[in-house]
């Protein structure tokens, strides 16, 4: 059964605008494409993304690596149904990060639990 990740955290690179990476009022892009090995394309606020201490050091990067200076990253060997996942938990970090009620559990299928796990552990999530 193929997987797609949901049309909400996507967008085919196509659509992809100039609008979608606009620039904030400090210079900086407030998103960040995420290419999956299998090309679908996440459009990630940086905010989130930058949980993961690897995207970190790739977007400021100081010898102007492409993806710093485009905020676009390709991974060869994460699928979009697990980077679909990995997103998800940068948002689900963000969102319950400082959370002052009970954190709920982060929903994973036990199927990909392993490579979702392998993928934030290179991603250092």
């Amino acid at each position: 059964m193929a997987h797609a990740p949901p049309a909400s955290i996507f967008t085919d690179s196509d659509k992809l605008n100039k609008e979608t990476m606009n620039e904030t009022e400090s210079g900086r892009p407030e998103y960040v494409k995420l290419v999956s090995a299998d090309g679908f394309t996440f459009i990630v606020e940086k905010n989130a993304a930058i949980i993961s201490q690897t995207l970190k050091n790739m977007l400021s990067n100081p010898a102007q690596l492409i993806e710093s200076e485009q905020n676009e990253i390709y991974f060869r060997a994460i699928k979009a149904k697990i980077l679909e996942h990995v997103c998800r938990y940068m948002y689900y970090n963000v969102r319950y990060k400082d959370a002052s009620t009970e954190t709920p559990e982060f929903a994973l299928e036990p199927e990909l639990a392993y490579e979702v796990f392998m993928a934030a552990d290179f991603l250092r999530v």
